[in-house]
């Protein structure tokens, strides 16, 4: 099945990001997922066999849980995800970058740190 992208938030406190995603009979979830590639809008993901497919090519994207698509929970979501990409500003520096899981800023506004995410993960485990 495709869904198309609506819109995307990227979740620096948890290192996830939320999609609305919508079918071709115009349903929406908003999915919650975590991988090594943000979904933007206008991707097209495809469930199959081998897993999840963005524009026709395999991604590592796990989701974490889906749920219908509601405005009053979407615009929760804006408010509280807290990363200064979301705003779809023209910004060239994230305020945020020290309290980022992402080892690689899904808006590019931070330098590729592999470790970053994997260090934080490791400190919220102990």
């Amino acid at each position: 099945m495709n869904w198309k992208i609506i819109d995307s938030l990227a979740s620096p406190d948890t290192g996830s990001f939320f999609s609305i995603a919508q079918s071709s009979r115009n349903l929406k979830l908003i999915l919650w997922c975590k991988g090594d590639y943000f979904l933007r809008q206008g991707n097209i993901l495809t469930t199959a066999a081998l897993g999840l497919l963005v524009d026709g090519r395999p991604r590592n994207i796990s989701v974490i849980h889906a749920s219908p698509y509601n405005p009053h929970i979407w615009q929760n979501l804006v408010h509280k995800t807290n990363c200064p990409g979301n705003t779809k500003a023209a910004l060239t520096f994230c305020q945020k970058e020290n309290g980022c899981l992402f080892a690689l800023c899904p808006y590019g506004l931070k330098a590729y740190n592999p470790h970053s995410g994997q260090q934080n993960e490791n400190r919220q485990q102990v």
